[in-house]
């Protein structure tokens, strides 16, 4: 039994639910950010339907955006993987370090709206600490 295909517009709708629901990410740069990127397609889909869309001479996304990929990111953001294959708590914390995932979560929460004293506090305490 072959797949039904896809439509562009059902496709343009995926992409607006992922924009709209897909988290920021507060360390990476907007300019690479998933918001970013999918921005890009979407405005690329709306202008290929207007008909000046030949006339202009609209910078486009390198690679067309596939219905696998749209898939993928919309499993990604319902943790469809993270449900289906969990982390035994070995894994999530280790004998080694066990808050040590913690820690780094929390140190990606903190990071971007640390001030200038606050990057060289933290940076001096790693370097004490290592010495």
């Amino acid at each position: 039994m072959a797949k039904p295909s896809v439509t562009p517009r059902s496709l343009q709708t995926r992409i607006s639910h992922l924009l709209k629901h897909w988290p920021s990410d507060a360390v990476r740069p907007a300019s690479v950010s998933v918001q970013t990127y999918l921005q890009s397609h979407l405005a690329q889909k709306r202008t290929e339907g207007s008909p000046q869309s030949q006339a202009t001479s609209a910078p486009k996304p390198t690679g067309e955006l596939s219905e696998a990929s749209v898939n993928a990111l919309t499993s990604l953001l319902s943790d469809r993987f993270a449900r289906r294959y969990p982390l035994s708590q070995k894994v999530r914390y280790p004998a080694s370090d066990p808050d040590h995932y913690d820690n780094l979560i929390r140190e990606f929460d903190e990071a971007p709206n640390r001030d200038w004293f606050g990057r060289l506090k933290k940076r001096l305490g790693g370097i004490l600490r290592l010495s």
